[in-house]
């Protein structure tokens, strides 16, 4: 299972609308992963991650960038959690672009989705758009009210708001 950057951003800040359903979703995916199932934090993710919740304009109260990394390292060193290394994907990437006249900002969603292709992997996300670019057995999406569909044994349930 492979999380996007929106689903570590939900799950790091308290004041993020849907921080309970991404929490409780990470901590799922933590406990899975301890169990031998695997949870794969991408490269482009992290970073995405770290610039996005430290960034002044997205956030009135920005993560410090020490609190950003300890939260990807907390992540990083528990059991079965990992970094990929990644670039073998290009030939999914640069077809994914070419059939589908992907271009702007539709091309790091590609990338990302590229790379879940390659290595046999599933996204989770809050971001609807990837089902364009994943079949159902790739994607989960985390929808707004906080149930997640797509993976029968990874059905949770968000607590109300």
């Amino acid at each position: 299972m492979t999380p996007d950057v929106n689903v570590l951003i939900a799950a790091s800040r308290n004041d993020h609308p849907y921080y309970d359903a991404a929490r409780e979703w990470l901590e799922a995916a933590l406990d899975d992963a301890a169990a031998g199932r695997g949870l794969l934090l991408l490269p482009m993710v992290i970073a995405s991650f770290l610039r996005l919740v430290t960034h002044p304009k997205i956030f009135v109260s920005p993560t410090p960038i020490a609190e950003a990394v300890n939260f990807i390292d907390v992540l990083l060193t528990a059991p079965g959690v990992r970094m990929p290394e990644i670039g073998a994907e290009w030939h999914k990437l640069r077809e994914s672009c070419l059939t589908r006249k992907l271009r702007a900002n539709d091309i790091p969603d590609a990338w990302l989705a590229a790379t879940v292709q390659q290595m046999g992997d599933h996204l989770a996300s809050f971001d609807a758009d990837f089902r364009k670019l994943l079949k159902r057995s790739e994607f989960t999406w985390l929808k707004r009210l906080g149930t997640l569909e797509s993976l029968p044994e990874l059905r949770y349930r968000a607590q109300a708001e």
